[in-house]
């Protein structure tokens, strides 16, 4: 049975496989994804115990180590809202984590809520915060509306993220916000070495779109792109990504793939080295 795409419904071709699953690609809509899907359990087991704190797929150490690096996204992402005219009001967070960016919101003047079934980060999560966290969307009262709902680094993990889009547009009020981070295809890495990009891992990342493809999937589900941002770039394509190394031809030859890359986005823009992006946008009436 060919692989079909979730947004089009065209045949999708193989690109290659990672882990024992298959990366599909859809040439209409410029979307990739994994086909078939992991079953139920093989998607639970991403999310065991020690998914935030090194017990495999996750994070090396999400309660401590990002901390500092989620208040720097915070205050860009606050800011990004502050210049939609939103800086007040209802805000809904999926896969809130420990609620680092929920504190933030607070802080900043929003009443929050968040969704996140782990519980090593509910344990982890300030307890004032807890109290507004529930496990699924569905655990929301019924009438609970929002003017901002935030999907940071979570679509990519659903299964049908359509769906959930759908499902968070009902809960918005009128002139809402939703803000998407995900990532996105476009970089020389996922052009021309695949294999190498760190955002290419299922189970526990299931979809891969161009900001072209979000910009779809969200107008698809009511919503209309008003802004989007690069959200994580790493100026290292090829050589010794995350800069550890410290022979001094390993270096030697990051300091030229960074060069390079450089080269790169002064001829073509900054899409080259861009790895996630932000998107927020609006609900059409």
């Amino acid at each position: 049975m060919k692989a079909l795409c979730a947004q089009c419904r065209a045949a999708a071709r193989h690109r290659f496989e990672v882990g024992g699953y298959a990366v599909h690609r859809c040439a209409r809509c410029d979307l990739e994804f994994v086909w078939p899907l992991p079953d139920d359990a093989a998607l639970a087991r991403v999310y065991e115990q020690g998914y935030f704190s090194g017990g495999g797929a996750g994070y090396g150490d999400y309660f401590d180590r990002e901390r500092e690096q989620v208040a720097r996204k915070s205050r860009e992402r606050l800011g990004a809202l502050r210049s939609l005219g939103v800086s007040r009001g209802d805000l809904l967070e999926l896969g809130a984590a420990s609620g680092f960016f929920l504190g933030h919101a607070r802080d900043a003047g929003f009443t929050v809520r968040g969704v996140e079934p782990a519980a090593d980060a509910l344990a982890a999560m300030e307890p004032s915060l807890r109290p507004r966290v529930v496990a699924r969307l569905e655990d929301l009262a019924a009438g609970e509306r929002f003017d901002v709902v935030a999907a940071f680094d979570v679509l990519e993990h659903l299964r049908d993220p359509a769906s959930t889009l759908a499902a968070v547009r009902a809960r918005m009020r009128p002139s809402g916000i939703v803000a998407v981070v995900v990532p996105v295809l476009g970089s020389t890495t996922t052009r021309l070495a695949p294999r190498l990009w760190d955002q290419y891992k299922p189970p526990e990342h299931l979809w891969f779109w161009s900001p072209r493809a979000m910009r779809a999937l969200l107008a698809a589900q009511g919503f209309e792109t008003v802004h989007e941002a690069p959200a994580w770039r790493r100026p290292s394509r090829f050589v010794d990504l995350d800069g550890t190394s410290r022979a001094p031809l390993t270096r030697l030859a990051r300091a030229v793939d960074v060069l390079a890359h450089r080269a790169v986005v002064a001829a073509v823009g900054d899409v080259a080295v861009t790895d996630s992006m932000a998107f927020y946008a609006r609900v059409v009436p």
